[in-house]
């Protein structure tokens, strides 16, 4: 008989005058899938007044059934038993040990893991995976909905049908992202030699699309056919990542490119761009004491100009996105910047202080920074490519060749691909705040308020400029001077990196067991994993094979929920964190860093301690955060990891579990974007040809959950970030709320659209049971989930409310304005505000009648296009780079009547010594982060209280106003949708 026994919770009996016994309940599971049966089941036992009770179980081999030992009272004689598995639907049953031998549970696959298991096996037997030298999925299953749920399970039983062959680990499972009303497609694709054979299934059907060549070396002929089998959309995202992964591209380029749709110039170029950064301005690091990580002094600041793949890449691989105000990116070629560039300025922090002999606040140290502007050569790299290649035709097929030499020049002299235009150093704060942006006046500390100059305002608040040439090129600053911080590639093997997330572990197994008496098992659903494994590379190495040690030893996995990729920057160390979930709320966590040095493991302890809870509880005692920070977490990443786990423990949908992954962080300025998305889906569905576009005005963390789940990005160009002053985004038609930016829904074959304010107001949440900022911060994420969820929470008072405002008309020469942020003496919000109402024919007439022209110079669509002149008897047909279009309307369930969603997080005390950039107190702000090791806290906001909404504009289109305050959003239903498919 194997042992798999341990104590699945720690429950006291509820009465203790009451004598306990022990039962033994014979478990029979079935699957649908008889190969899954090697997955280890959750089992609980509940008595009948739904108290779960202590159990432990085994399994027989020799009659295929777990002996559950129960712990109860005499009084207990029926049992709920209930049992989960990943990818099935979960059962429960009742059990009479009067009366009652054994239970079975002939276990049902959810839907989207029999689409999965269908599709798999189908291409399994036509593309023949055994003979295959390797095998690559790429999939849009995960966040779309299929039958009204998240598709992760598609996914989930795809790795588990390929028994070891595939998972995200080997590098060959790629997740592409997409909105939840977008359908799920799937490319299997498997190697034979030089051959490169796809199997492409469409609209969550098993009936496939396409079958054949996908290499770059097809014929035109066979391209067209490509094209017109899979789509606009799918053809070039499919062979483009194909190709790049046959060109051995390292898995972390493939990530982003499936978050960015397609690899390509831009792509490549900002991976490019992104290693010459590191190579010659580095981060600066500290110098650490206490056995940590050497952190980070500086910090990144990206300015981009949006609809250049580029800026897609250098802020996956910094994690320098615009929810963490990374990033500024708009429309300035006005100033002399061209497509290509990118801008960074690498941030020193300054500080001040009280100096009580002059008795005024005083910089200690003045903030200053290097600023550098590159770009990716296109031109005179297409030239070499030419030369290099003999390839003179310009074409998709072409371009597929073009990846793959980039990507050899990756490998053998990346700087060779990119220009350093400009390098300054000493950047003031002013210029700074000028290029970025300040939403607020930076104000002296006025903790000690009879200082001459306490509370008097520093720096005024100003709108961002971004990637302003102009500017930047006639600063009189000195030119900065650069390292050459070469790194040897390492040569670590799959396997190698394989057993570091083995050797981690065993770390963990051996930890739990010695200080908690607790055997962990594999398939644990109430264990995670928090790694920052896939990101972090060791000796210029991508390190996503740990994940397949961990899963060797736990079974953790994306798609379970249980293994949480923390999205950060390349250069950060390679760590864990493992939590157990305790049936009491408590959240036993242990940290390991994996030190590449020397090959050995740190492994965080307090007092002796290596599992120590990290619940609420904990982080509502100060005293106790401060010595966990220095001791057990010194790698200045406990932000990450406690707000990650305590909502990995409230059991999110995987939507949402993704979006707080890629943000790096839980916080409620986050969520916004949730109810924004699903808000901007229900009431502005997209119709044939349009797509979604968004610059931001207000910019705080909701922008990554709003780009990720509504597909923007700035390398697509549908996504832009403007900050502007407090004072230009305070809402005119909500009181209390706030503008956060314009939503426009473009109908590119029309060149039309319609233009709306975004306004959002934030919840009332109760927060004085909790003491501290990080327990305040984990209360109100917990209010926001249930009311994502319509639980019921008892701190939430008042909830959010959403307006969509000044729905507008505009033509094409207006929504170039509005990417250029309408220019010096206006922004986007006031542009649209001072739009004159029309009807819809009355703008496609002005669009006409002006000939389409562009009063800015450049209207920001993805030069990464893949124009193609290619020509043959079928004519080639190219992928255009635009946006996702729709041939109908998504299919949504009723929106309910609903209550209001949103909240603010606290901010963290003033101290008479304080970072220069930041703002003012403000207990309740929204966008207040606390920053990692080196990073500065430039974001500000405001928790409004509730009050009646209000409307100042009317719309004589009879648009209408669509004002809702949140509760329970309907679910949004992708199955059955169908993208539009273009012919030529």
């Amino acid at each position: 008989m194997e042992s798999k026994s341990y104590t699945e919770s720690k429950n006291q009996i509820e009465s203790k005058n009451l004598s306990s016994k022990t039962s033994n309940i014979n478990v029979g599971i079935n699957y649908q899938y008889e190969d899954d049966s090697d997955i280890n089941p959750t089992i609980t036992v509940k008595n009948t007044k739904n108290i779960k009770l202590n159990i432990s179980k085994t399994y027989d081999n020799n009659f295929n059934f777990y002996s559950v030992f129960v712990n109860h009272t005499d009084l207990d004689t029926k049992f709920k038993v209930s049992v989960s598995v990943p990818g099935y639907k979960s059962q429960t049953k009742i059990y009479d040990i009067t009366n009652t031998t054994s239970i079975v549970f002939n276990l049902k696959a959810t839907d989207s893991y029999q689409l999965g298991r269908s599709i798999i096996s189908i291409a399994d037997n036509k593309l023949n995976f055994s003979s295959a030298d390797d095998i690559l999925v790429i999939t849009t299953a995960g966040v779309p909905k299929y039958k009204n749920h998240t598709s992760e399970d598609v996914m989930e039983a795809i790795v588990n049908y390929a028994d070891g062959k595939i998972s995200a680990g080997k590098g060959n499972l790629l997740m592409l992202r997409q909105k939840a009303v977008d359908p799920i497609d799937t490319c299997f694709v498997v190697k034979k030699g030089n051959k490169l054979t796809a199997l492409v299934f469409l609209n969550a059907s098993t009936k496939y699309s396409y079958y054949g060549t996908i290499s770059e070396n097809m014929t035109k002929k066979e391209w067209n056919n490509f094209y017109r089998s899979v789509g606009e959309d799918d053809a070039y995202s499919f062979a483009s990542l194909t190709n790049g992964w046959n060109a051995n591209v390292t898995y972390l380029v493939l990530q982003e490119a499936a978050f960015h749709g397609h690899i390509c110039e831009g792509t490549l170029g900002g991976y490019t761009i992104t290693q010459a950064l590191l190579q010659y301005y580095p981060p600066v690091k500290a110098t650490n004491s206490t056995g940590g990580y050497y952190g980070d002094l500086t910090s990144y600041k990206v300015l981009g100009i949006p609809g250049d793949s580029a800026n897609d890449a250098v802020l996956f691989f910094l994690d320098a996105t615009a929810g963490k105000s990374g990033y500024v990116g708009f429309n300035t070629t006005s100033t002399g910047a061209k497509s290509n560039m990118i801008g960074f300025i690498r941030w020193y922090p300054g500080s001040i202080g009280y100096n009580n002999i002059t008795n005024a606040y005083e910089v200690q140290k003045a903030g200053s920074g290097t600023i550098i502007v590159m770009e990716y050569d296109s031109e005179n790299n297409k030239k070499l490519f030419v030369k290099e290649t003999g390839i003179t035709s310009e074409g998709t097929l072409e371009e597929l060749k073009y990846n793959t030499w980039w990507i050899n020049k990756i490998n053998t002299n990346p700087a060779s691909l990119v220009n350093i235009v400009i390098e300054k150093e000493n950047l003031t704060e002013e210029q700074y705040y000028y290029l970025i942006g300040l939403d607020k006046d930076i104000t002296y500390p006025s903790t000690i308020s009879d200082a001459i100059n306490a509370g008097q305002t520093r720096i005024s608040a100003t709108k961002a400029h971004g990637l302003d040439y102009n500017y930047i090129k006639n600063l009189k600053l000195p030119k900065a001077t650069r390292s050459n911080e070469l790194v040897t590639q390492g040569n670590l093997k799959y396997d190698d990196f394989k057993q570091i997330g083995v050797r981690a572990s065993k770390l963990a197994k051996k930890y739990f067991k010695d200080e908690l008496g607790i055997t962990l098992e594999k398939d644990m659903d109430n264990f995670e994993i928090l790694t920052t494994a896939g990101y972090s590379f060791i000796n210029q190495q991508s390190t996503e094979a740990v994940w397949d040690g961990l899963y060797q030893e736990f079974g953790s996995r994306l798609t379970r929920e249980t293994l949480l990729p923390n999205h950060r920057p390349i250069w950060k160390p390679l760590w864990f964190t493992f939590v157990l979930k305790q049936d009491d709320g408590k959240l036993m966590s242990l940290y390991v860093r994996y030190n590449d040095v020397d090959d050995t493991f740190f492994v965080g302890s307090l007092n002796g301690s290596h599992i120590n809870n990290i619940n609420i509880e904990t982080l509502n005692n100060s005293d106790l955060v401060s010595e966990l920070t220095v001791s057990v977490f010194p790698d200045g990443n406990w932000f990450n990891i406690q707000s990650l786990t305590n909502v990995w423990a409230e059991d999110l949908q995987f939507d949402q579990f993704v979006t707080f992954l890629f943000h790096g962080h839980a916080c409620p300025g986050v969520q916004p974007g949730f109810f924004m998305s699903e808000y901007v889906m229900n009431n502005y569905p997209l119709n044939e040809n349009e797509s979604y576009f968004y610059i931001a005005s207000s910019i705080y963390c909701k922008d990554d959950s709003i780009e990720y789940l509504l597909g923007l990005s700035p390398g697509l160009g549908n996504y832009m970030d403007q900050k502007l002053i407090s004072s230009d985004v305070e809402s005119e038609y909500v009181d209390g709320a706030t503008e956060e930016g314009v939503l426009v829904i473009w109908d590119d074959k029309l060149n039309v659209g319609r233009a709306v304010i975004m306004n959002f107001k934030w919840a009332t949440i109760d927060t004085s049971a909790y003491s501290t900022s990080d327990a305040k911060r984990a209360a109100q994420i917990q209010a926001y989930v249930d009311l994502y969820k319509g639980i019921y929470n008892p701190n939430l008072k008042e909830g959010i409310t959403i307006l969509g405002s000044e729905t507008k008309w505009i033509t094409q020469n207006e929504f170039n304005q509005i990417k250029a942020g309408a220019g010096n003496n206006s922004n986007a919000l006031s542009f649209v505000q001072n739009i004159s109402n029309r009807t819809k024919s009355e703008a496609i007439r002005l669009s006409n009648f002006n000939g389409n022209s562009n009063s800015i110079n450049n209207s920001n669509s993805n030069s990464n296009s893949n124009s193609n002149s290619n020509s043959n008897s079928n004519s080639n047909i190219i992928n255009s780079g635009s946006t996702t279009k729709y041939s109908s309307k998504p299919t949504y369930t009723a929106v309910n009547s609903i209550t209001n969603r949103g909240v603010a997080s606290p901010g963290i005390s003033q101290v008479t010594s304080k970072s220069l950039d930041s703002v003012t107190d403000n207990e309740n702000s929204a966008e207040s982060e606390i920053p990692e090791e080196g990073a500065s806290n430039e974001l500000s906001g405001k928790a409004y209280e509730v009050s009646p909404s209000k409307e100042s504009n009317g719309n004589s289109q009879n648009m209408g106003l669509i004002i809702l305050s949140l509760g329970i959003l309907g679910a949004l239903g992708g199955y059955g949708y169908i993208r539009s498919r273009k012919r030529e």
